[in-house]
């Protein structure tokens, strides 16, 4: 089979989705090497703006495919395009746009949740991260559970602790990382709760000299974020570091003394496992799909409640017993989850419409 994969996320600097393409097509090709899998993309190396992101997903990325001659075409995330030059796989992340959308800006949320939800319709077969968004896709959207497949993300294998000093010392130095501190890994936007993060490090701040250390690339709404940091006077114990680049990411959950995510909604959730596998013990809310990813293996908190992660991030701070557990639960949580599974899954689903 010869099977068309939109890879246009992959370029540049890649996130949640462009790791996603990334990985998939690497493991596709390990466990099935009998299939052809071309790559599609425009050549732009920037990030789209969402009318350039527009026109790829409707109507370039269609002629690409059909130029290309293959038999299915992926669509690893964004749009489903309304012609389809063969059967069309899309999976689907999430649906923030459409229940979060005031977290956007307006050009962006006529996109997200106007657009891309009408656009999911037409695909021939739906690719869910999580049982929570194949519900939201199935309840919101009025799709056919039949129509949607449930398969979840995989940790990569280069995620494990990172031992030896001098790399370890070399992104501490890279990123001016503090001696002792708390991690949070995410693009820097609303619907990631940093907010409850920073007031819960105020009144963590209290009894703990713990740092906080926030990676990620800005996305929108950012000045409240730095205009609470300031107004706490947290300037000293809070650092931004901006995109880490992906090849220091294990070195940078190595070196954290505990991970912290408190989203307001996931579709999956790929960081909390990431620094599971690191053998980084983790505090995250219980919002949407993250449960379903970390089971028992981190403690759980209500979005939205700076005292309750506060309280638990403290827990694991003093209690070094807890600490060891929590990083033993993690890691063997992380196991579960590999993209070789993720591949062979996704196959399934190619070659049922083969």
């Amino acid at each position: 089979m010869k099977i068309g994969v939109d890879t246009q996320s992959t370029l540049g600097r890649k996130t949640g989705i462009g790791l996603y393409t990334s990985n998939l097509l690497r493991a596709l090709r390990q466990v099935a090497p009998q299939h052809e899998y071309v790559e599609l993309s425009s050549g732009l190396t920037k990030e789209l703006r969402t009318d350039q992101r527009l026109e790829w997903q409707q109507f370039g990325l269609p002629r690409r495919a059909r130029a290309a001659g293959v038999d299915l075409l992926h669509v690893t995330g964004f749009d489903a395009p309304w012609w389809k030059p063969c059967p069309v796989v899309l999976t689907v992340h999430d649906l923030i746009g459409l229940l979060f959308p005031a977290n956007l800006p307006p050009i962006s949320r006529l996109y997200w949740s106007r657009w891309l939800p009408r656009t999911i319709r037409w695909a021939d077969r739906v690719i869910a991260d999580s049982n929570h968004t194949k519900n939201d896709v199935s309840r919101l959207l009025g799709i056919s559970p039949e129509r949607i497949e449930v398969i979840h993300l995989g940790v990569d294998e280069k995620f494990h602790p990172v031992e030896d000093r001098k790399v370890l010392e070399t992104v501490r130095d890279k990123y001016s990382l503090p001696k002792k501190f708390i991690l949070c890994l995410g693009t820097l936007e609303p619907r990631k709760g940093l907010d409850t993060l920073i007031a819960a490090l105020a009144d963590l701040a209290v009894n703990n000299p713990c740092e906080l250390v926030i990676a990620g690339k800005r996305g929108w709404y950012t000045q409240p974020l730095f205009q609470q940091v300031k107004a706490l006077s947290l300037g000293q114990r809070v650092h931004f570091t901006g995109y880490v680049v992906e090849e220091d990411l294990g070195a940078l959950y190595s070196l954290a003394h505990l991970f912290v995510y408190p989203s307001r909604y996931e579709g999956f959730g790929l960081p909390p496992l990431e620094a599971m596998a690191c053998g980084l013990p983790v505090v995250c809310t219980d919002a949407a799909s993250l449960p379903e990813v970390v089971g028992h293996a981190a403690l759980l908190v209500p979005p939205d409640d700076p005292v309750a992660l506060a309280t638990a991030m403290r827990r694991l701070l003093g209690d070094g017993q807890l600490h060891t557990e929590m990083r033993s639960r993690g890691m063997e949580r992380a196991t579960r989850f590999t993209w070789e599974e993720t591949a062979r899954r996704t196959l399934h689903v190619y070659e049922a419409m083969g």
